[in-house]
């Protein structure tokens, strides 16, 4: 799996991404049952313990004939950055590339996959108090005004951000405090080149087709005992206040136990904010990807697991 010519010595890792509601963990899971290949899961919800169901976690019989990596590694009050995930992926790589492991990468997550496969900022290593600090003063002055603070310190961070985006207002925070410099300053200062580059190959199936499995996926979820997995969570004393809960159908069904809504607008509002974020998922790949994509379009997915396995075996 090593490249040649002007590239020559970067070796090659195979990424699958797609969209929620493509299909690719039961896609991913054929393939790498038929090729005796692991997965190393791209996922930002994925690395926390006791969120199965609302994650979509691959199931227990399919960790029985597939190795899984980077799933259950905290837990929901743990802070896990994109950046931590690159550094641990990234050393898994080079474990499974040296005792000549076959494996692929699967996943959607966006962030996280920019942070696995381009250069990126090494994780910057924050005091808890610090973190506690930020969320403290963020409760206190609200979004928008520490938006606000963010275009008056590092105006070029300021609009790569949104207003509404408590995790990445919170991180550039947590980096200002306890490091003195800007996000900006700090990018430019630790930027590191990968000595791997990901083959990605995507799934491409019609909006309505995925649409549609969304809204099968989700009921399917409550049916397999989705509620009482968050009223599990709140049990063992989590809350919105941790972000791995701040995402949606977590959000949802807490304010449904909170009493804020009903449970059939929490399923609705599942539904809703999981179509938006295949939706971003989409425009993501198709536009901030350093790297080209080779896209498998078909809505069938036998037609999609013989194409991906023709490409990772080369026939």
């Amino acid at each position: 799996m090593i490249l040649t010519g002007s590239l020559e010595g970067k070796k090659i890792v195979p990424a699958i991404i797609g969209p929620t509601g493509s299909g690719k963990g039961k896609i991913c899971f054929e393939i790498a049952k038929k090729l005796g290949y692991s997965i190393i899961i791209c996922d930002s919800k994925k690395v926390y313990k006791y969120m199965d169901i609302g994650t979509n976690k691959p199931r227990k019989e399919w960790r029985e004939r597939v190795k899984y990596y980077m799933i259950d590694l905290k837990y929901p009050d743990e802070y896990y950055s994109a950046g931590d995930y690159a550094r641990d992926a990234e050393s898994l790589i080079k474990e499974l590339f040296s005792r000549k492991e076959r494996f692929f990468v699967a996943g959607g997550g966006t962030l996280y996959l920019k942070a696995l496969f381009e250069p990126f900022m090494k994780g910057v290593k924050v005091n808890p108090d610090v973190r506690r600090d930020v969320e403290k003063e963020i409760e206190k002055e609200g979004l928008y005004r520490m938006w606000e603070k963010i275009k008056k310190i590092d105006v070029r961070r300021a609009y790569k951000i949104s207003p509404a985006d408590r995790v990445r207002i919170a991180r550039f925070f947590e980096i200002y405090y306890q490091t003195g410099k800007t996000f900006s300053e700090i990018i430019e200062e630790r930027n590191v080149e990968k000595n791997f580059i990901p083959h990605y190959i995507g799934i491409k199936k019609d909006r309505k087709v995925i649409y549609k499995r969304i809204e099968q996926r989700v009921y399917e979820m409550m049916e397999e005992g989705f509620l009482e997995e968050v009223k599990a969570l709140i049990e063992m004393g989590y809350s919105l206040k941790n972000r791995a809960l701040d995402s949606h159908g977590y959000k949802d069904l807490i304010w449904y136990l909170e009493g804020k809504i009903s449970l059939d607008e929490a399923i609705k509002l599942t539904i809703k904010r999981t179509k938006e974020y295949s939706k971003r998922q989409v425009t993501f790949f198709n536009n901030y990807l350093n790297y080209p994509v080779t896209w498998i379009e078909s809505n069938d997915n036998n037609e999609i697991i013989e194409k991906i396995i023709e490409i990772l075996t080369g026939g």
